[in-house]
């Protein structure tokens, strides 16, 4: 006697057959997920600047163990950071577009200090330093 709630057996090794294969995908996608996370965590410890991107360029590289786990993480982030050597550490900061002109200049002439000095201290001054603070 056959109940009312029961799928033909054809039908049920469908949808067994798609549930495993469902399965075996979030495996995968969780296996991967695991070892994305793994390397970026070695290479930020490294220094790497650009981690995820980083990952990407070897994911198919990985290589897993009967457990599931990645087992070249360590080899990869090696390799990593051999060929591309530019990505870790830290970058000096930009030279200045100026060149450093104005850093040492010497502290603007002002109205009030003109007053306070002697005529012989005023001569030993630039006298263009001293126009430009008298038309200010």
């Amino acid at each position: 006697m056959k109940k009312e709630n029961e799928s033909p057996p054809a039908e049920a090794d469908a949808e067994l057959a798609a549930l495993a294969a469902e399965n075996q995908e979030l495996r995968e996608a969780m296996r991967m997920h695991a070892a994305r996370e793994s390397l970026i965590g070695k290479l930020r410890t490294a220094g790497a600047r650009s981690p995820g991107l980083l990952f990407d360029s070897i994911k198919n590289e990985l290589q897993f163990g009967e457990n599931g786990d990645a087992v070249n993480i360590a080899a990869i982030a090696a390799k990593l950071q051999s060929d591309f050597p530019e990505q870790f550490g830290v970058e000096a900061p930009a030279a200045s577009i100026d060149g450093g002109a104005g850093i040492n200049q010497p502290p603007r002439l002002t109205k009030d200090a003109l007053a306070k000095m002697t005529a012989s201290e005023i001569a030993a001054l630039d006298w263009n330093d001293v126009r430009q603070t008298l038309r200010s």
